[in-house]
This record gives structure tokens, sequence and C-alpha cells, in this order.
């Protein structure tokens, strides 16, 4: 490996590492604010929660991954390297940035009855992740190709049913987020194996 090959790699690996611990102390402070201003959790709190939660370990996770493949790119073990950035960014995207983006409107469903507010949430989370897909910058594309998009219009119809069952029918919100969980965790999986 070239000198000018192994600094853009270490260059990289500081990007990731940054971007991943900031997004993991973003989803920790929105778990501790929902955990102190609630004195008892309904299943609509414990859900957004539950994501947080995994976004969070899946940023943290992703960073520590980030941080191990330094020390493989110092051994010049390129080959794992390369695995090991592959993987970290397949768990900070999909199980990291999405968990976090689904469970923003879910908990601004908790914390405000505000319609405005509630709605604008939804829309620009779900707008933007249209955005990041019909744009071409999603991982999901790369591990995908075109059934990427029916993937994305799946969690889409999926975050609106979480959406709109937190509010209106919340004894069916468990069953309807559980889903639309094991789903990204399922496309998680495949992205590894496909990748």
């Amino acid at each position: 490996m070239k000198k000018s090959d192994l600094i853009l790699c270490q260059e990289e690996i500081q990007v990731s590492v940054t971007l991943t611990a900031f997004l993991t102390g973003v989803t920790i402070f929105f778990t501790g604010l929902l955990l102190v201003n609630f004195a008892s959790y309904d299943i609509s709190v414990k859900i957004p929660i539950l994501f947080l939660i995994i976004s969070t370990f899946g940023f943290l996770y992703a960073t520590l991954i980030f941080s191990n493949a330094s020390g493989l790119l110092s051994r010049l073990d390129h080959k794992k390297f390369e695995r090991f950035i592959i993987v970290g960014d397949y768990i900070a995207e999909y199980l990291g940035v999405y968990c976090l983006i689904l469970a923003i409107p879910l908990v601004i469903n908790v914390i405000t009855a505000d319609a405005l507010l509630r709605y604008a949430t939804l829309i620009s989370a779900l707008g933007g992740l249209v955005l990041y897909h019909s744009g071409g910058f999603s991982i999901m594309e790369r591990n995908f190709k075109k059934e990427h998009y029916a993937f994305l219009i799946i969690i889409i119809l999926l975050e609106i049913s979480s959406f709109y069952t937190q509010i209106y029918l919340e004894k069916y919100f468990i069953y309807v987020a559980l889903f639309l969980l094991a789903f990204i965790l399922l496309i998680t999986y495949f992205a590894k194996k496909e990748g």
C-alpha cells in the first residue's frame, strides 16, 4: 500500500470514529431525556427508548470496529482492515442511523401533543431518508441494488404505521414497531452476507 493510500485510510478511520462517537452521544442524550422525564413507562415510551438503545449500541460497536481497524491498518493487514470498515459501516448505518432516524418521530410523539411538530418531524425524517436513498448515498443501495427501494418503502410504511399506532391505536403499536425493528435487523444481517 502506498503512503498516500495509507493516509487516506487513516483519515477514513478518523472521520468514521468521530462521527459514530458523536452520534453515540446524541442517542444517549435522547435516551436520557426520555428516562429522566417519565416516571412510568408505558409501551409508547418503551419502544422509542428501545430504538434509541439499539441505535446507541449500533454506533458504539461501529466506533469500536472502526478503532480496531486502525490497528489492522498499522499491521498492514489490508484484507481484514477492509472487512472491518465495511462491517462498521453496515452496523453504523442500519442499526445506528436507521434506528435513530426512526426513533425521533416516536420520541416527539411522546414529548409533545402538538400535531404540527409531530407531523413535521415524521415528514422530515422520512423525507430525508428518501433523499438519502435517491441521491445514491445509502449503503443499502450498495448491498441490495434495485431491491433497496422496495426495502425503503417497507421501512417507510412501517414507520408511518408505528407513528400512527403509537398515537391512535396503542395496543397495536408494539407489534408494528417490533416488526419494523425485526425488518431492520434482517436487512443488517443479510447486508453483511451480500457485501
